[in-house]
């Protein structure tokens, strides 16, 4: 073997080597851009059933590389407030997915509901359903309303409970599905909200 064929046979031994250093790294990019894990432990702690919540996360949200959490909570004489926002994908381009939120209010049930449509699309296919006094449904959000207190005080704003599970983004599922997911996250968020705000009046919610 000259030493001509040497060096051409060693320059396209490198060339299939690099090629399958590529195809190798390429690989694992495709791994780590696929869906991210969602934990129970990841899920904001004012909601409960976190590890069938991050069940239902997994199984609907759109796939994100990333997914994360944000709770907020607010609770003292005048004032009562629950929520968790889920965002997927990193800080810089995060996609905003669902918000869950609960708040005190005077409204009437019809006219919370409609203040919280704010974005048309939100009310689409809303129906009602039995929960709480009132509660509606749709695949882009479930609203629950209880009584939380027993008169009406100079605070009356605290004697109404607004429950939402808004589908920001719209769920990786069926209307039916997306409907039935939203309704079953928001009766058990409304009833840990009632629980959390004290309320006095039973939350006439189903069992869970």
């Amino acid at each position: 073997m000259t030493a001509k064929t040497k060096i051409i046979l060693s320059m396209a031994l490198a060339a299939v080597f690099f090629a399958g250093g590529l195809g190798i790294a390429a690989w694992q990019g495709a791994l780590a851009d696929g869906r991210g894990h969602i934990a129970a432990g990841d899920v904001c702690s004012n909601v409960p059933h976190r590890e069938r919540a991050a069940e239902i996360f997994r199984s609907v949200l759109p796939e994100n590389t990333s997914y994360s959490f944000a709770p907020l909570m607010k609770h003292g004489d005048d004032i009562f407030a629950s929520g968790c926002d889920v965002y997927g994908g990193k800080l810089r381009d995060r996609q905003y997915l669902l918000n869950f939120y609960a708040h005190r209010t005077a409204l009437g049930w019809t006219e919370a509901r409609d203040g919280e449509v704010v974005h048309r699309e939100y009310g689409v296919g809303l129906e009602p359903f039995e929960a709480g006094d009132k509660a509606w449904a749709g695949p882009r959000m479930a609203f629950v309303g209880t009584t939380c207190r027993k008169k009406v005080t100079t605070k009356p704003e605290m004697n109404r409970m607004v429950v939402t599970v808004i589908a920001q983004t719209p769920l990786e599922a069926s209307d039916a599905k997306s409907t039935s997911v939203l309704k079953e996250l928001a009766v058990d968020f409304a009833r840990q909200v009632h629980r959390d705000a004290e309320c006095e009046v039973p939350a006439r919610l189903p069992e869970g």
